[in-house]
Order: structure tokens, then C-alpha cells, then sequence
């Protein structure tokens, strides 16, 4: 069983990173996304260190030998599912660089045509 002083440090300091959260998505150095996974993975950080008998009965319903073990899975599966949300964005935005990077080259391609264009447009006019 938890004591009481460590369901309360870790309750403060849940809190304390779902304010830090919070901060940085005002100042948008966290995408909406992201944070939004964060603070799912904190508020079951915080209703798990307020029920701790919780993740007991848990474990007791799902057939898992310790406790301990419960919690660990638990970690492990909010951890996959930050992962995958992080390497959902990172694909995506590989996708947009990639795209970008064809678009500039067939700008560039446009713009060295065309100055191509003018140098001749101008030999013939002096001709």
C-alpha cells in the first residue's frame, strides 16, 4: 500500500507537469496533440496515486500476478501510445517536407527558365 506522503508527492507533482503543459501550449511550443496525450497520461498518473487499491483490483481482474507488474504494463501501453501519436506527426510531417522540397525545386526550375528567357529576349532586342 502507498503511504500517504508518497500518494500526495506524486499527486504535486502531476499537478506541476499538467501546469507546465498547460504553460507551454499557451505559448505553443507543444502542439495541441501532443499535449493532449500528455495530459491523458498525467491525469491517470494523478487517479492512480488517488486510488492506488485501483490498480490492485485491476490487476486482480485482468489475471496479473503483482500489482507492481500492473503498473509497469500500464506504463509500457501509455508509453506506446505517445510513441505512436509521435511517429504518426513525424510521418506526417516527412510527407510535407517531402512535398515542399519538390515544390521549390520546380519554383527554382520556373525562375532559372525564365531568367534564361529574359537574357535571350535581351540578346535579341541588342541584336
Amino acid at each position: 500500500m502507498m503511504s500517504l506522503r508518497l500518494q500526495l508527492g506524486i499527486i504535486f507533482i502531476m499537478l506541476v507537469v499538467a501546469g507546465s503543459i498547460v504553460h507551454f501550449l499557451r505559448r505553443k511550443s507543444i502542439d495541441f496533440r501532443y499535449a493532449l496525450a500528455w495530459l491523458f497520461v498525467d491525469v491517470v498518473i494523478i487517479i492512480l496515486a488517488i486510488f492506488p487499491r485501483a490498480m490492485v483490483w485491476l490487476s486482480q481482474i485482468l489475471g496479473v500476478a503483482s500489482p507492481v507488474n500492473m503498473v509497469l504494463f500500464v506504463g509500457l501501453c501509455l508509453s506506446l501510445v505517445v510513441i505512436f501519436s509521435l511517429s504518426m506527426s513525424v510521418s506526417r510531417l516527412a510527407d510535407k517536407v517531402r512535398k515542399l522540397s519538390q515544390e521549390i525545386a520546380i519554383i527554382r526550375k520556373d525562375v532559372f527558365d525564365g531568367d534564361n528567357r529574359v537574357r535571350e529576349e535581351m540578346n535579341n532586342i541588342k541584336d
